[in-house]
């Protein structure tokens, strides 16, 4: 079992240098859309938000190690979350389950294909 601080050397070490900003991206949104949720219930549906980026940055960073089922999962999220996107514009969804990173995330899952077979 590898420690934190080693966790942390090997995201920033193994990958190209775009993987470590795009985590490091990722963990600023996520602070940001929880800070600017802080106010609203947690039962309301804005907190969906929340949920989507905490499960971006949590499978993007396991993508920083190198991980298959980290990429795997990433893509799989965004192409879960172009669903809820296709069903939002049909209305059957409200437009708060979507995430804002949308457009942004199937542009990084492009650049996970790119390289995937580096991942172990």
């Amino acid at each position: 079992m590898r420690s934190f601080r080693e966790f942390v050397i090997d995201i920033v070490k193994k990958p190209p240098v775009l993987f470590p900003l795009v985590g490091l991206f990722h963990v600023l949104l996520l602070a940001r859309t929880i800070w600017d949720d802080r106010h609203v219930p947690v039962t309301d549906i804005a907190w969906v938000e929340v949920l989507w980026m905490t499960a971006y940055t949590m499978f993007w960073l396991a993508a920083c190690d190198m991980r298959k089922w980290g990429a795997l999962a990433y893509m799989l999220l965004t192409a879960t979350d172009a669903c809820v996107y296709l069903a939002v514009r049909n209305h059957l969804l409200p437009i708060d389950a979507i995430s804002n990173m949308f457009l942004i995330d199937a542009l990084f899952s492009v650049f996970l294909l790119y390289y995937y077979k580096r991942f172990n």
